[in-house]
C-alpha cells in the first residue's frame, strides 16, 4: 500500500458520529475514480477512551453494556438512508437478522436492541468501508487525547496531545460528543463516594450495579431522574435480580411511553405497537400546524397546547405529533427572539423529550411492572443536595412536590420552605451527559476549552452545543467560519434543532430535529450527507491528480481563504 505525503484527515472522536462519518468518507473514496491507490487518502480516527470506540457512551463496549437497550426498534438506526446502502452493506435490521442465523435468540434484538449490539454493528460496517475502498485509502484509529488545535495560516490544522505529541491535519471533523459526566453540582460532597454513580454507563458502574444486586436484601437505591437513562438504570437493577426498594425523582416525574410487546414478524411487517406512525398515515400531517400564525411568545405557547390537546383527544399520539411538527423549529427560530425561545425551550426540555421518545418492551414493561408491584415509588421533587451522612451513608436532601402523579406525568409543586431527608445505599445519576458549552468554567474538556477560551468557537444560543454554519464548520467569536474545523455530533446539536436541512429517508421534507433527535442516528446521517456534499471534494483535493472541479479556489498546496461568515446560524 502507498503512503501519502499529505497529513491526514483527522476525525476527533470515535463514537457513533465519528464512526458514521469515517465510513460515508470511505465509500466515497472507494466511488471516487480521481482518487487511486498510487495517491491514497489518509484518515485517522481518534478516540480517547478504548470502551468508547465505535460507539462513545450511549453504545459503548463496557463490560456488561449488554445489559442496556436502545428505546426504539432496530429500523430506526440508520447509517445511510433507506434504499441507498452500499452493496454488501447491510442496515441494523438485516445485520441482526443474519446474526439470528445461527444463534435465534438474537432476532429478539429487532424490538429490544442491546446498546453494545449497535457498537459491534458500527464495528462490522467499518470494517466493510475500508474494504471496499482498499488501498485507495490509509485508514490508522488512534488511542489518543487532543487537548487543543490550531487553524494553520496556510490551511489545515495543528493538534496537541496531551502526552506533547503534535501533529498536522488536513482537515478536522470534531465529533466529540457529550462532555464527560460528571455529579450534579448538589451532590459534589457525594461525588467520590463508592456508592454514588455519576456516569451509568461506565466500567465503574458495572461494578456498583453488582455490588447493590448481590446485597440486595433490605437495601435502598436511589436514581436522579425519571427519564430513559433513569429508566435504563432501574430495569437493569431489576434484571440482574435487585429486590430491594428504588426511589425515582425528578422535578416532574415525567416518565415516557412504553411501546407495547412486538414479535419480531410483526415488527418486520409494520413496527413495534406505539411507536409512531408514517406522516403518510396521519390526517393532520396534511396541514401546517396553526400555530405557525402565533404573534407571541406567550401567543405560541397557547397556540401549541391547545392544538396539541385537539389532536391528542383526535387519538394521535405525542410522539407522531412532534414528529411532524419538529420540521416546524426553524420557522419559530426565525420569527421570535432566540433568549425567548432558549429559555422555552429549556424550560420545557424534559417535557419535549418525555413526549417525543417512548420505551421500547423490555425496559418500559419492566420498569412498568416494579412500579405497579411497588418496588419503584416515582416521587416529585426538586433536590438539593446529595451528601455523605456521620456513618458514612449517602442522604438525599429535596424539596417535595405535590400534584397528582401518574406512570406517565406528574405536577411539580415545590413546598419551597420545607425540605426533607432520606438515606440511602446506593445512588445513581441518570441526569446524563452534557451539551451545553456556555459555561466554559463547566467544561471538563481541555480541546473545547480551549477552542471556546480561545474564542475560536461560540456557544449555541440554545444553550447546546456550539455555533455553528450551514455548512457545520465551526464559527469564531467574530462571526467568522472556520476553513478547517467541521463539527457533527452533540456539539452540533443545537445547530440541528434550529436549521432547516433535508431528512436523508424523507425526501423533500426538511426542518429541524428536536429533544432526542436531535441527537440520534438520524440527524447524525444527515449532519454526515450535508458535510461531505459541500466539503468532500476540498477535504480529498490533495489526494487527487486534480483540484475539485467546483472549488476553482483550491489547490494541491492548500491555501487559506478568507473566512466565511457564519450567516445567523
Amino acid at each position: 500500500m502507498s503512503e501519502s505525503n499529505n497529513p491526514p484527515i483527522v476525525i476527533v472522536g470515535g463514537g457513533l458520529a465519528g464512526t458514521v462519518m469515517l465510513v460515508h468518507t470511505l465509500v466515497k473514496i472507494a466511488n471516487d475514480p480521481a482518487i487511486t491507490p498510487e495517491n491514497p487518502v489518509s484518515l485517522s480516527l481518534i478516540e480517547r477512551y478504548s470502551e468508547q470506540l465505535h460507539g462513545g457512551v450511549a453504545y459503548s463496549k463496557g463490560p456488561n453494556f449488554r445489559e442496556h437497550n436502545l428505546n426504539a426498534g432496530a429500523r430506526t438506526l440508520n447509517f445511510f438512508p433507506a434504499g441507498k446502502y452500499p452493496d454488501g452493506m447491510p442496515t441494523f435490521v438485516e445485520y441482526i437478522q443474519d446474526r439470528a442465523k445461527a444463534n435465534p435468540e438474537e432476532l429478539h434484538a429487532l424490538t429490544d436492541p442491546p446498546r453494545q449490539m449497535v457498537n459491534e454493528y458500527c464495528q462490522h460496517m467499518l470494517k466493510l468501508a475500508i474494504e471496499k475502498a482498499g488501498a485507495k485509502a490509509n485508514v490508522d484509529i488512534g488511542m489518543k487525547h487532543i487537548i487543543k488545535a490550531e487553524e494553520k495560516p496556510e490551511g489545515g490544522a495543528r493538534l496537541y496531545c496531551s502526552d506533547g505529541a503534535e501533529f498536522d491535519a488536513s482537515h478536522v471533523i470534531l465529533a466529540t460528543g457529550f462532555q464527560e459526566a460528571n455529579a450534579p453540582k448538589f451532590a459534589q460532597k457525594a461525588a467520590h463516594h463508592p456508592h454514588f454513580v455519576a456516569q451509568p454507563y461506565s466500567s465503574r458502574a458495572n461494578r456498583a450495579y453488582e455490588e447493590v444486586c448481590s446485597n440486595a436484601e433490605g437495601i435502598k437505591a436511589f436514581i436522579i431522574g425519571t427519564g430513559l437513562t433513569a429508566m435504563d438504570i432501574a430495569a437493569r437493577l431489576i434484571k440482574q435480580g435487585f429486590k430491594g426498594e428504588i426511589t425515582m425523582m425528578s422535578r416532574r416525574a415525567l416518565m415516557h411511553t412504553t411501546f407495547e410487546p412486538t414479535t419480531p414478524e410483526e415488527y418486520l411487517a409494520k413496527r413495534i405497537k406505539g411507536e409512531a406512525r408514517p406522516a403518510g398515515e396521519l390526517e393532520f400531517t396534511k396541514h401546517e400546524p396553526k400555530f405557525l400564525g402565533a404573534k407571541t411568545i406567550a401567543g405560541l405557547v397557547k397556540a401549541v397546547a391547545k392544538e396539541f390537546t385537539e389532536l391528542t383527544a383526535q387519538g394521535y399520539s405525542s410522539g407522531e405529533i412532534l414528529a411532524f411538527w419538529e420540521r416546524y423549529v426553524p420557522t419559530i427560530a426565525e420569527k421570535f427572539p432566540h433568549e425567548d425561545l432558549a429559555k422555552l425551550y429549556l424550560d420545557n426540555e424534559a417535557l419535549i423529550v418525555s413526549r417525543r421518545a417512548g420505551v421500547t418492551p423490555d425496559t418500559g414493561t419492566t420498569v412498568r411492572d416494579a412500579i405497579n408491584n411497588g418496588q419503584i415509588k416515582v416521587k416529585t421533587g426538586a433536590i438539593r443536595e446529595v451528601a455523605v451522612d456521620d456513618e458514612g451513608q449517602l442522604s438525599v436532601t429535596f424539596n417535595p412536590g405535590s400534584g397528582a402523579l401518574s406512570l406517565n406525568r406528574a405536577k411539580f409543586n415545590a413546598v419551597t420552605n420545607r425540605t426533607q431527608t432520606e438515606g440511602y445505599d446506593f445512588v445513581f445519576s441518570a441526569m446524563g451527559n452534557s451539551a451545553n458549552f456556555n459555561n466554559v468554567a463547566d467544561v471538563k474538556e481541555k480541546l473545547w476549552a480551549d477552542l471556546l477560551e480561545t474564542g475560536k468557537a461560540t456557544p449555541h444560543w440554545l444553550r447546546a452545543g456550539v455555533t455553528l454554519s450551514p455548512d457545520f464548520s465551526l464559527v469564531d467569536d467574530k462571526g467568522n467560519a472556520s476553513y478547517s474545523f467541521t463539527v457533527i455530533g452533540v456539539p452540533a446539536s443545537g445547530h440541528m434543532v434550529v436549521t432547516r436541512y433535508p431528512y436523508p429517508d424523507s425526501p423533500g421534507v426538511s426542518g429541524g430535529k428536536m429533544g432526542p433527535t436531535s441527537l440520534n442516528s438520524g440527524a447524525i446521517l444527515s449532519e454526515t450527507l450535508l458535510v461531505l456534499e459541500a466539503k468532500y471534494d476540498r477535504m480529498v483535493a490533495n489526494f487527487k491528480d486534480e483540484p475539485a472541479a467546483n472549488d476553482p479556489d483550491f489547490n494541491a498546496a492548500p491555501k487559506k481563504r478568507p473566512p466565511g461568515r457564519a450567516m445567523g446560524a
